[in-house]
């Protein structure tokens, strides 16, 4: 590519880049994809198999130890500095295929309750709610775009939102948890239904089915049948040979020109102590729910003093994650095995019943399988076996393959205080200030969250476990931004109390466009990587119509 002005520069090359590279290039777009992390292309020697979870060792994802941020549950208190993959405030991989290369996959689509809970629940002390300024209707479309250009697997849920189309891939073949799980889900009177899952359960678009390693969720795919943007989209748009992908570069700021429009971004390579500058018609940034406002709020002039788009003091606020809930169940009997990807079990009847916040519940589903260390790592001993010695050695050999984990994710509460702002002290190894994260849950969180829980506990007892290991819930815990994260630069019809309109545009700057997780008003009580990558096809979808 020549080094004229390009037609747009995306700034992160994960869930939402990697589409928007694959929208704007197949419309003729020339375009770079910067990514600060690295570009893997291959996965297995890369990687310690028999680790604990790629999330909390020494691996080829990033980010970089050195880039940190700082978190506090409250506007006067002190911050702490937190370091990538530390427990509790993980934070999503710097790769090209970002988050997308190590997630689960899980590819749920929201509840249309979702995007009116404000005029579902009204006012809810404490929560600052929003309804969303585009339908289920409106999005569906594009739901369908990522589930068929991505590669999505499983079967119809009986309780879920109306589709024009059913998934492009049957579900992957059930393992030892279905065979337990589903009758007891059945006898309980509950709709059992398999996973939808960003997983190939055949050959789909010159890609390998998945081979059933039990090295899935915090791995990358050795074969590329997790449908990560690293190994669908991107590719198409390389191929285009419109796309310049810009991997290990990291980009400090918007620039504007005399007028106060963007017309690109300031980048420095790694190894270099040089900032270049990246000149482009259109901005797009798609750097996640922390990195997105931290840039924002970075890119300072005299027509945005207080960080670009950021007119209304809204830029960072209403930060938010959904409630990932593990519980456990110890059997008598072999009820696991490690034929991967494990998940193949899902129910989704407790959204939405009933009144009040109460009624949001969330969806329930097996989770991953597990190696050896993980287990260890995760799973919390009993209250009656020693921590150390003959005993635990004897509970993780007899337990292994006698547990069954079950995941839930739960409706939370955004709240306006939960905001992302820049640490008056803390800069990283290049000299930016960091993002500094406010955050503690809204106190109605604890009653989902507990509710789920329950239904968990249910299903393991009627599955025949003779003792079940709750999670530990803390009414407006301090712990919560981690891989799920969004709500940062909310969309919404008001330039006042949100970042962007409903195509993303952020208010009054008339090329800058958002497409990632920081759009989401509210989380849809399950894992949000779907929507993220169906209103990236929304945005690049009216980024082409309106520029």
């Amino acid at each position: 590519m020549s080094p004229e002005r390009l037609d747009a520069v995306i700034v992160g090359a994960g869930a939402g880049g990697g589409i928007v590279a694959k929208e704007l290039t197949a419309a003729g777009w020339r375009v770079a994809l910067i990514e600060r992390g690295p570009w893997l292309t291959t996965f297995g020697h890369l990687e310690t198999r028999d680790a604990w979870v790629t999330g909390l060792i020494d691996v080829p994802f990033g980010p970089d130890p050195t880039d940190v941020r700082t978190v506090r549950p409250g506007e006067n208190q002190p911050a702490r500095v937190v370091r990538p993959r530390e427990p509790l405030h993980a934070t999503l991989p710097a790769c090209v295929g970002g988050g997308s290369v190590y997630y689960g996959a899980m590819a749920w689509r929201f509840r249309p309750q979702t995007f009116r809970l404000r005029s579902l629940l009204g006012d809810v002390a404490g929560a600052h709610l929003a309804d969303w300024p585009l339908s289920y209707d409106e999005l569906e479309p594009y739901y369908e775009r990522a589930e068929y250009d991505l590669g999505v697997s499983g079967d119809a849920n009986p309780w879920g939102p109306v589709r024009r189309r059913p998934l492009p891939l049957p579900p992957l073949p059930d393992n030892t948890e279905a065979a337990v799980l589903l009758p007891a889900a059945r006898h309980l009177g509950w709709k059992p239904f398999h996973t939808s899952l960003a997983i190939l359960s055949q050959p789909y678009r010159g890609r390998a089915a998945c081979v059933r390693c039990a090295f899935c969720n915090g791995f990358g795919c050795e074969v590329g049948a997790k449908s990560s943007t690293l190994v669908s989209v991107i590719p198409e748009a390389l191929r285009t040979g419109l796309c310049r992908l810009m991997p290990q570069t990291f980009v400090r700021e918007i620039t504007v020109d005399a007028h106060g429009r963007p017309d690109g971004v300031i980048c420095q390579r790694a190894g270099s102590n040089e900032w270049d500058k990246v000149s482009a018609r259109v901005v797009v940034v798609c750097a996640s729910a922390v990195e997105t406002p931290r840039l924002l709020l970075n890119s300072r002039s005299r027509f945005f003093p207080r960080g670009i788009g950021n007119q209304h003091d809204q830029v960072g606020r209403n930060i938010e994650n959904d409630g990932g809930l593990f519980t456990y169940g110890l059997f008598d009997r072999v009820v696991t095995d490690q034929n991967g990807p494990g998940v193949c079990f899902a129910v989704d009847e407790f959204q939405f019943r009933g009144e009040g916040p109460g009624c949001l519940g969330g969806i329930l589903s097996n989770y991953h399988t597990r190696p050896p260390l993980a287990f260890v790592h995760r799973v919390d001993l009993p209250a009656d076996t020693v921590p150390y010695g003959a005993a635990p050695k004897e509970f993780y050999r007899r337990y292994f393959l006698r547990s069954l984990w079950l995941y839930a994710t739960c409706h939370t509460l955004p709240r306006a205080e939960n905001r992302v702002d820049l640490d008056p002290e803390v800069r990283d190894a290049r000299g930016v200030p960091v993002g500094r994260i406010t955050y503690r849950q809204h106190a109605r969180n604890a009653e989902v969250e507990q509710f789920m829980v329950d239904r968990c506990a249910e299903l393991l007892r009627e599955a025949g476990a003779h003792r079940v290991v709750p999670p530990h819930i803390r009414r407006e815990s301090e712990a919560g931004i981690s891989t799920h994260q969004l709500g940062s630069c909310r969309m919404g019809n008001d330039p006042v109390t949100s970042v962007t309109g409903r195509t993303g545009r952020v208010h009054d700057v008339p090329n800058l466009y958002l497409a990632d997780g920081s759009l989401l008003p509210n989380p849809g009580g399950a894992n949000p990587s779907l929507t993220i990558q169906a209103l990236a096809y929304w945005v690049s979808a009216n980024i082409l119509a309106q520029v």
